[in-house]
């Protein structure tokens, strides 16, 4: 089984700069949006990567998808609820709204009462993307094993083609006609690259992967990113291929060890730290003197509390939740798809590392 820890600790790179920008939101000045595009890039790469398989179907494919978002996610958007129900007056723009509740349990977008395209757990919107995503390359498997990259890359470019010529405003079509629909197929190119034995010198590499991250931030920070799928998308396939090809000087030394165990959590980490993020705002200045969210340190300890937390979160629930869903949604007799016999060359890359806090194998964790 390769496990692929350059893509790891990108993971918690991607994690930890999607914390630090909701630290910083209520400044008004900020950067760290564009690690939901890193996350997306990746997940093209993974999905690629895990489906090149012969043994895997559509239908298992699809399962152990559904395993690892829908328990976390459904049991912290539930938590939202309930904290909603209990305690209205601590949500902006979320009430307990039935309707709205299973919207959000069924990864269908609609619109908050702020008028913004967010589900109950507002940081649920990537998976909206997600599982459009999942579904269309279950779809592309199982009409077209041999192709199921080309024909998946084609289907999120006429949905989201369908959704811009529409003209319409409706939820749907504002949401499924950003461009960074478009960034999941960039996952599939950088799969092609890497598995043609595509890769660059590895000072050449970390000097890429240091460019792409500092002008996405750059970016992000003077507000020029009108254009997703240039100013980040591309950035972020620079940053990839880069890290990918870092993998030789990846040691097992402390620091990786941490930032390996960072990524492993990362889905966890991001969905949990909006709770951290807030609990920090409004409790550590009551309980230190002279604690300001937004300072240098102040960010940094809500930054390693939020990490700390879903950390946490992954060891001890989202992690067993996980094992238990696939074997419950695996458990039936799987139907091959079309030409199953006639993709990939390497099954041993679907296996799944049984450790929750060991290296990551590329196919593990995508959100």
């Amino acid at each position: 089984m390769q496990k692929l820890q350059s893509l790891t600790v990108l993971r918690a790179v991607a994690a930890a700069t999607v914390v630090f920008f909701h630290v910083m939101t209520p400044t008004g000045h900020t950067f760290g949006e564009f690690g939901v595009d890193i996350f997306f890039v990746i997940s093209g790469f993974v999905i690629a990567l895990v489906t090149d398989n012969p043994a895997l179907t559509a239908r298992r494919f699809l399962a152990d998808r559904i395993a690892r978002l829908v328990p976390l996610y459904w049991l912290l958007t539930l938590g939202v609820f309930a904290g909603a129900l209990a305690a209205p007056d601590l949500f902006n723009s979320t009430t307990a709204n039935f309707g709205n509740l299973l919207k959000s349990l069924l990864f269908i977008p609609y619109r908050k009462e702020s008028g913004q395209i967010f589900p109950m757990l507002f940081v649920g919107w990537t998976l909206n993307y997600e599982m459009l995503f999942y579904a269309v390359t279950a779809v592309s498997m199982a009409l077209m094993r041999r192709r199921r990259l080309l024909l998946a890359s084609a289907l999120i470019f006429v949905i989201f083609c369908a959704a811009k010529a529409s003209g319409s405003h409706g939820v749907m079509a504002d949401f499924y006609s950003n461009q960074r629909v478009l960034e999941f197929p960039l996952g599939f190119l950088i799969y092609r690259l890497w598995n043609f034995g595509i890769r660059i010198n590895p000072l050449l590499a970390g000097g890429m992967a240091a460019s792409a991250y500092t002008w996405m931030a750059y970016v992000n920070w003077h507000g020029l990113s009108h254009a997703p799928l240039l100013y980040y998308g591309a950035p972020a396939f620079l940053l990839i291929v880069s890290s990918l090809s870092l993998e030789s000087a990846m040691d097992a030394g402390l620091l990786t060890r941490t930032a390996i165990f960072v990524g492993n959590a990362s889905y966890a980490i991001y969905l949990s730290h909006p709770y951290c993020v807030e609990a920090a705002r409004k409790l550590l200045p009551n309980a230190i003197d002279d604690f300001h969210p937004a300072a240098p340190v102040g960010v940094a300890v809500i930054i390693v509390v939020a990490t700390a937390m879903g950390g946490a979160l992954y060891q001890f629930v989202d992690w067993p939740m996980y094992r238990r869903a696939r074997r419950l949604l695996q458990s039936a007799p799987a139907v091959r798809s079309r030409e199953s016999g006639m993709a990939g060359s390497n099954p041993t890359r679907l296996a799944v590392d049984e450790e929750p806090a060991g290296d990551v194998p590329a196919n593990r964790d995508t959100a």
